[in-house]
């Protein structure tokens, strides 16, 4: 994992990465299990995208493995929300979604972004 997930909460990957909350704040995995099954295969992509997934279990934040984080909860939004949050860079919300999404969705949504053009720019660049 590209980021230190100890002691921080949303705000500290401000500008830094882009954030995708799996929520479930019953505690029921099963949703978030699948939706990250959806995700694995891009592994690449995320990455280039400077994206990581978290998951909010109703308690805590737990790192894509399912292994909790010290990320402090009291400022996730939507708490009762079951789905998924993407966050940009700028920490605002970008798409508040029901499971499931697709990752080509998530990964249009964000190549669609200023930054993430921006980005790609600078890259292909000389």
């Amino acid at each position: 994992m590209s980021a230190n997930l100890l002691g921080q909460d949303l705000n500290d990957f401000r500008w830094k990465n882009r954030l995708l909350l799996l929520m479930a704040p019953q505690g029921d995995l099963v949703n978030t299990r699948e939706q990250l099954a959806l995700f694995a295969p891009f592994e690449k992509d995320i990455e280039d995208r400077e994206l990581i997934i978290l998951v909010f279990d109703g308690e805590m934040i737990l790192d894509k493995e399912l292994k909790a984080t010290s990320i402090d909860v009291s400022k996730i939004p939507h708490k009762g929300f079951q789905g998924v949050l993407l966050f940009g860079k700028d920490g605002g919300i970008k798409l508040k979604q029901p499971f499931y999404v697709t990752p080509i969705r998530i990964f249009d949504l964000i190549d669609s972004m200023p930054m993430r053009q921006s980005e790609k720019r600078r890259k292909n660049s000389p």
